[in-house]
């Protein structure tokens, strides 16, 4: 009587609730699908944006290949975003009836004039001499480092090759430009601008990075994003008492906190710290990393299993 009398008190009170019901099965298997799903569709999205199939080519620019009298070819080496500055190698290929196929050296004298930026640099080759192969820095407008991994850039760089007549004057010799439109982690593509004179060839560079690249940095401070956000739910739901207290993510939440500055460094070409990113994500992703670990360990002072 009295099991029977407590059970129906209990009962009508309405202190004894009912177990929540388990997601079944194949709900689970569904919701599961529809995320791997979604992953190999936004997958291949990234894929056909990024277009790793096409390879750098080589571009022509100037007089035709018949009536150009120079002809030069433009290879990108490095890009220095910090300092704004595009290595350009460019090498100097005369026409043949300027110069002896034989020793590639030149037959007479000829200038070629370089513009970049404010300044103006003359490579003299005279009758004889090897043709040079030359090295300059220009510079990278119109862009900035802060917006990395998705910073783009602008150079410009002009051209005109002359020879010296007879009677001293200089004579404009047309010139055929092959630009080399591959570097590693970088996109360069060349287009012809209208130059300052007739004789002159003025070249713009679009300089972005890859689209590797680009997916990367921004799938790195994803990951950030994420490892800090389930560092501060493990410190939460600690603190306040919603999860029992495990010695054991001590360890987890202090290797989040060295981890992502292990990973911030890893982006590849990583600038220096302070980009937009970094004040976005990566600052207060590492504060709330710390934060959680405090709120772990306070949660375990103050009930922590004693000894």
């Amino acid at each position: 009587m009295d099991d029977v009398s407590d059970t129906s008190a209990v009962d009508a009170a309405g202190e004894k609730a009912s177990p929540a019901r388990p997601v079944s099965l194949p709900r689970r298997t569904l919701v599961l699908t529809v995320l791997l799903a979604g992953c190999v569709i936004a997958y291949a999205l990234v894929l056909a944006w990024i277009d790793v199939s096409t390879p750098p080519v080589e571009t022509e620019f100037g007089a035709s290949a018949g009536d150009a009298r120079v002809k030069l070819y433009l290879q990108p080496i490095q890009v220095d975003p910090v300092n704004d500055s595009l290595e350009m190698r460019i090498s100097m290929t005369p026409d043949p009836s300027l110069v002896d196929a034989a020793s590639t050296t030149a037959d007479r004298d000829f200038m070629i004039q370089i513009k970049r930026g404010k300044q103006i640099e003359h490579v003299h080759i005279g009758a004889g001499q090897p043709l040079p192969e030359v090295t300059f820095e220009f510079d990278l407008d119109d862009g900035t480092v802060r917006d990395y991994p998705l910073d783009r850039y602008v150079s410009a760089m002009t051209l005109a090759a002359s020879e010296r007549s007879q009677d001293g004057t200089e004579a404009p010799l047309p010139i055929r430009v092959t630009v080399w439109e591959g570097l590693l982690g970088y996109t360069v593509k060349a287009q012809q601008a209208a130059g300052p004179t007739a004789d002159e060839l003025q070249l713009q560079f679009a300089v972005r990075r890859t689209g590797a690249v680009a997916f990367f940095g921004t799938a790195i401070y994803g990951a950030i994003i994420v490892m800090a956000l389930c560092a501060l739910v493990i410190g939460s739901l600690v603190f306040i008492g919603i999860r029992r207290i495990e010695v054991t993510l001590v360890g987890a939440l202090g290797a989040v906190i060295f981890a992502l500055p292990a990973l911030r460094m890893a982006l590849p070409g990583a600038p220096p710290l302070g980009v937009r990113l970094d004040i976005l994500v990566f600052f207060w992703a590492e504060l709330g990393a710390v934060i959680a670990l405090c709120l772990f360990v306070v949660a375990w002072a103050r009930r922590g299993p004693r000894p």
